[in-house]
């Protein structure tokens, strides 16, 4: 399984899942040429063309921008819960997803597993201000038979047991570290978006981030992308040594020596993770 991030932010989402000969998006919050030129960057000459899905984990426009173009150019199926595939046209303004785009819409449950060519994948709800809200764990079997796991979890405002118990035996994972609460707090934004973001629906701060990953860590799980890094109120270094540092913290040195932790950048292509 390979797990890359096109691109993590509030300026636009986009991240690859390929396992076997399938090739998924999680979100496509980015121009669709952008994507496009990224894909064929990472090897798939077919760029869009070779993509089998798109998964949505909400309808903010940081995550649907490229969305219509993805469906009309390149008829790209599109799997999301119901409320979210229902919360297109709206959100865009765009009747085509009332109309036209249906035909390629597929809704999903949480808790219902569904699989695209050789990738099994789980929905699961989320906390976030949206209208049903999900992020997504991935398994398939490799060709020496080994089976992998990976998840993509972002834009969710905290993390409960039932959010943990999806994170559990990992290989690979992109998890929210949205903001480092002081500089949110010191920060330009007005104070009713500063609430958004703290609130139960809102965003991971790093100090959630880490404590999550403490909580979900074991010898299996290698590589954390950290994801959704705010620009305003957080750094790229902020966010590790935050999350490496409560790792230690509450799972001791060994467990931070055993991960390896990277930061998906906001307008580029992250570390590209073969599992």
């Amino acid at each position: 399984m390979r797990l890359v991030s096109l691109a993590s932010g509030s300026r636009g989402n986009a991240t690859l899942l390929c396992a076997g000969e399938t090739r998924i998006l999680v979100d496509c919050g980015i121009a669709a040429k952008r994507a496009d030129e990224s894909l064929k960057a990472l090897g798939i000459e077919k760029g869009l063309g070779g993509i089998d899905a798109l998964l949505l984990t909400h309808e903010h426009t940081d995550h649907i921008k490229g969305v219509k173009r993805l469906m009309s150019a390149w008829q790209i199926p599109v799997y999301a819960g119901e409320g979210t595939l229902k919360a297109l046209a709206g959100v865009s303004g765009d009747d085509y997803f009332r109309y036209a785009g249906r035909a390629l819409m597929e809704p999903v449950r949480a808790d219902f597993e569904l699989e695209i060519g050789d990738i099994s994948i789980l929905p699961f709800a989320t906390w976030h201000d949206a209208a049903e809200p999900y992020a997504y764990r991935f398994e398939a079997r490799e060709e020496n038979g080994r089976e992998t796991a990976a998840a993509v979890l972002t834009d969710c405002g905290h993390y409960d047991d039932y959010i943990a118990a999806h994170l559990t035996e990992l290989d690979a994972l992109l998890l929210e570290a949205n903001h480092d609460p002081e500089m949110l707090a010191r920060g330009p934004y007005p104070m009713m978006l500063k609430r958004r973001i703290l609130s139960p629906r809102g965003h991971l701060s790093n100090p959630d981030a880490g404590e999550l990953l403490s909580r979900i860590f074991a010898p299996r799980l290698k590589s954390v992308l950290l994801g959704h890094l705010s620009m305003e109120n957080n750094t790229q270094k902020v966010a590790l040594d935050t999350v490496a540092e409560k790792l230690r913290e509450l799972r001791g040195q060994e467990a931070v020596s055993m991960v390896t932790l990277d930061a998906a950048p906001q307008n580029g292509i992250s570390r590209d993770l073969h599992l």
